[in-house]
């Protein structure tokens, strides 16, 4: 898109990576630091990157910059102290206390909110936006084979119409997936299709067990363990309404949550992080969405923002859901959650989370070196 494609190696997919990222947290931060501003509370700092060397100058009482490590970020607000590093490491003062218990409950729950507030209002835009301007593709049935898959192995050509696969008719993609889904690994198919309404033709697939780099973006065959290694091609576009553009937004938004239920369930854990992407999986993401087009990059950065607010949400400390759920029980049980117990959660949830994107890291550098 901007000609970053030039650079050598991994550098297009680093530099995309970065701007995605630290593009994502500001507005994270953002938000935080926006609502303690309207409920009159002191924002100290403000900075991109992880804790380390940085680059900072103050604007009245708030220090902005980046670190030497830009990717995350954080926004320090001393009356919320309780709810953040200071309380989770055991590090708070007692100057820092005494401000935290003048701050009612329900503005601290409002700014620890706003973050995720403002990543879903942020996806939801995009979406709208976009939706309502480009229009909702059609599914026709049009695929494309994914390359190295069966399809493309068999000799199924670019932009084909599946008409029918075992003599089952078929008109869209779904009911493709639906079909392929139904079978087993190593099963021979015959497949009707026809280019660009051109003779009917057929040829036999056989259908193997889906690969983890099968390539996410392109949704290749749904999520089934079948794979027939073929993505849609949609070639029209229908125009859709402003208020169904926002209701589609808002249904990507329980689609999303969905997919990270899946997380928690021993079922569907595998399934749903094939179906994912670690910080290496996004960056590379977005340089190929960067490149394509500024459509292509706003939907994904509509995308990880849902994402990225959802995930927050978890009630995990350290995460912002976490954060939440301390103080929803300091309110009912009207006394401080103890030192130790916070520290020993937020350790456990950090441990936790780290091991988790180290194995989705994992993932990935699977996926790219297959």
């Amino acid at each position: 898109m901007f000609g970053i494609d030039t650079l050598p190696g991994f550098l297009p997919s680093l530099f995309w990576g970065i701007i995605t990222i630290s593009f994502l947290v500001f507005v994270h931060e953002a938000g935080h630091a926006l609502a303690a501003r309207a409920l009159g509370l002191k924002v100290s700092e403000f900075f991109i990157g992880l804790p380390g060397p940085k680059i900072s100058f103050k604007i009245g009482e708030t220090t902005y910059g980046v670190t030497a490590i830009p990717f995350g970020g954080y926004v320090r607000i001393p009356a919320l102290e309780g709810s953040g590093p200071g309380a989770e490491l055991g590090t708070m003062t007692e100057e820092e206390r005494a401000e935290y218990a003048k701050v009612p409950t329900w503005k601290r729950l409002v700014v620890l909110s706003a973050g995720i507030v403002t990543n879903l209002l942020l996806g939801i835009v995009l979406m709208t936006v976009l939706i309502s301007s480009m229009g909702q593709p059609i599914d026709q049935g049009y695929v494309n084979p994914v390359e190295g898959g069966p399809a493309a192995v068999a000799g199924l050509p670019d932009e084909a119409r599946i008409l029918s696969i075992d003599a089952v008719p078929v008109e869209t993609f779904g009911e493709i997936a639906e079909i392929v889904s139904e079978h087993s690994a190593g099963d021979m198919v015959t497949v009707v299709y026809q280019v660009a309404g051109g003779a009917e033709r057929s040829l036999e697939i056989t259908l193997e067990t889906r690969p983890t780099d099968a390539g996410q973006a392109a949704h290749p065959d749904g999520v089934s363990p079948v794979y027939m290694g073929v993505a849609p091609h949609f070639v029209e576009f229908e125009s859709i309404p402003l208020g169904e553009s926002i209701a589609t937004s808002f249904r990507m938004i329980g689609m999303t949550a969905e997919a990270i239920g899946g997380l928690f369930n021993p079922a569907t854990f595998q399934q749903t992080v094939d179906g994912s992407a670690s910080i290496i999986g996004m960056s590379v993401l977005s340089a190929n969405a960067a490149q394509t087009g500024i459509m292509e990059y706003a939907w994904l950065i509509a995308a990880i923002s849902i994402s990225l607010g959802l995930l927050n949400l978890l009630p995990i400390p350290p995460l912002d859901g976490g954060k939440i759920v301390f103080e929803v029980i300091q309110k009912v049980t009207r006394r401080p959650v103890p030192q130790s117990i916070q520290v020993g959660l937020s350790l456990f949830g950090f441990v936790l989370l780290i091991t988790f994107m180290l194995y989705m890291v994992f993932q990935d550098i699977l996926r790219l070196a297959g």
